[in-house]
């Protein structure tokens, strides 16, 4: 009788396997006009079954034609190794260039290097740890929100980390603005991204840029507000100057290494919508999809709550505590393996050449589907299910670079990577500790590709204060 009660306490402790919510990829490479109507609804369902296994699946003729390549290995080869050969898309200038002009994610060459060498470093740990207090700070204001909140109903979590992330943007790296301008901030963001598909496939296949699609006139007045809103922030920074070292100081004040000239101010509303648009988008989104496997895990939700309590107590998250935060550096971690922010990173192949033991033609669309590699069958023991012991200290040193890689790898690995660490860190830690999440009952939140990964329908839970 004591060996069965062993027995079933051992198995009462051992964590139910939980699968979070994926894409259903076709069993063959669709036909074009079934890849068209595919790839605009949400591009992850055009990416064949035999990506997620194989290491490189290509597609298409000469005009239109992809590689998908999924191979750590090849990954290396194409971000690092032979990187010139691999240069970034037209499509990449195309998608982002209307926000992101001659910024860091568009620009190349010398002008790619001085942007990046300069911003480097107010992007280290160290340097940032000194955030983690206005970080931990933004997330108690949302507990706060959320206990005065009597409706009793669900709340959009999706869109609550978008407000969450650009109150840390705005109180750390940015100008600052209300709550207001991050609302409509938000609201003109989902209308540039809503309807990027188009973009993608029109570029795909060489149409014109003026060419008409659907949320075309919407998206175009998005941009327009989205760079007039980030022009009158960097007005009121300037009228009202501060001795703040963050990251509008440093642009301001930075000499181009060749001609001593400081930052134009188009390049600098460039370069700041940049770090805008992706610095808390792509946090917010992970951010909740981090809540969703939480509500759906409650072993994992309770060991961070153990381990917040043993590493922090009762006091709020401080740049003390981030290093020591391990089980919940697991999860971001896994969340970011199961859903990446940004879920594909695309090349061109400059000219004919061989990859992995295949024959690729100048000009093919060298995809690197960052969603499928980190759930590739032959690289990750059971990759759909969610398991943050995959990223624990000894399992986590022996993940090759180019296999996790959320931020990119490379040369143009995310220059805020180590941002977006901590953040989640600070954040997600003081959310859990604070609150109790419960996805809405029948909510199936699918993920959607729209240049940062997206839950579609949102992320209704409702909320409990701890």
């Amino acid at each position: 009788m004591a060996v069965d009660g062993d027995l079933s306490e051992t198995l009462r402790r051992i964590p139910t396997p939980f699968y979070p919510s994926t894409v259903k990829a076709p069993s063959v490479p669709l036909k074009l006009f079934p890849f068209l109507l595919k790839f605009i609804s949400n591009p992850l369902l055009v990416i064949p079954d035999a990506v997620y296994g194989e290491k490189i699946v290509q597609y298409g003729r000469r005009v239109g034609r992809v590689a998908w390549v999924n191979d750590p290995a090849l990954v290396k080869d194409v971000l690092l190794d032979r990187s010139g050969l691999f240069p970034i898309t037209p499509l990449q200038k195309r998608v982002l260039g209307p926000l992101g002009g001659k910024g860091v994610l568009t620009s190349e060459g010398a002008e790619w290097r001085w942007q990046r060498q300069m911003a480097a470093p107010l992007f280290r740990h160290a340097e940032l740890l000194r955030y983690v207090p206005a970080m931990s700070g933004a997330a108690e204001a949302m507990l706060a929100t959320w206990s005065a909140d009597a409706s009793g109903g669900c709340r959009s979590i999706d869109k609550d980390m978008t407000r969450l992330t650009f109150r840390v943007i705005s109180d750390t790296v940015l100008p600052g603005g209300d709550e207001h301008i991050g609302a409509a901030i938000e609201r003109a963001s989902g209308d540039y991204f809503g309807t990027i598909s188009w973009t993608f496939v029109y570029r795909f296949f060489h149409l014109p840029s003026w060419t008409p699609h659907p949320g075309r006139r919407r998206m175009l007045r998005a941009e327009k507000f989205l760079r007039t809103s980030v022009a009158q922030l960097i007005a009121a920074r300037k009228a009202t100057p501060a001795a703040r070292n963050d990251l509008f100081g440093r642009l301001s004040e930075a000499k181009h290494p060749d001609t001593g000239e400081p930052m134009s101010a188009d390049l600098l509303r460039d370069s700041l919508l940049t770090f805008m648009m992706v610095g808390h988008e792509t946090t917010a989104k992970a951010l909740t999809w981090m809540l969703y496997l939480l509500s759906q895990s409650e072993d994992w939700a309770q060991k961070i709550r153990d381990e917040i309590e043993t590493v922090a107590g009762t006091e709020s998250i401080g740049p003390q505590h981030i290093d020591r935060l391990q089980l919940t550096q697991q999860v971001v971690k896994e969340a970011l393996r199961l859903y990446p922010p940004v879920p594909s990173i695309t090349r061109y192949a400059a000219a004919d050449l061989e990859l992995g033991g295949q024959r690729v033609l100048a000009g093919t669309l060298i995809n690197i589907p960052i969603f499928a590699l980190h759930r590739h069958r032959n690289i990750w023991r059971d990759p759909d299910c969610f398991d943050p012991n995959r990223f624990a200290p000894e399992a986590d040193a022996k993940i090759a670079r180019t296999q996790f890689m959320p931020f990119g790898a490379g040369p143009r690995t995310c220059i805020g990577a180590a941002f977006a660490m901590i953040e989640a860190t600070a954040v997600l830690a003081t959310l859990m500790r604070g609150a109790r999440f419960r996805l809405k009952t029948g909510h199936l939140p699918t993920p959607v590709s729209r240049v940062s990964l997206a839950p579609k329908g949102g992320m209704p839970m409702r909320v409990e204060i701890r």
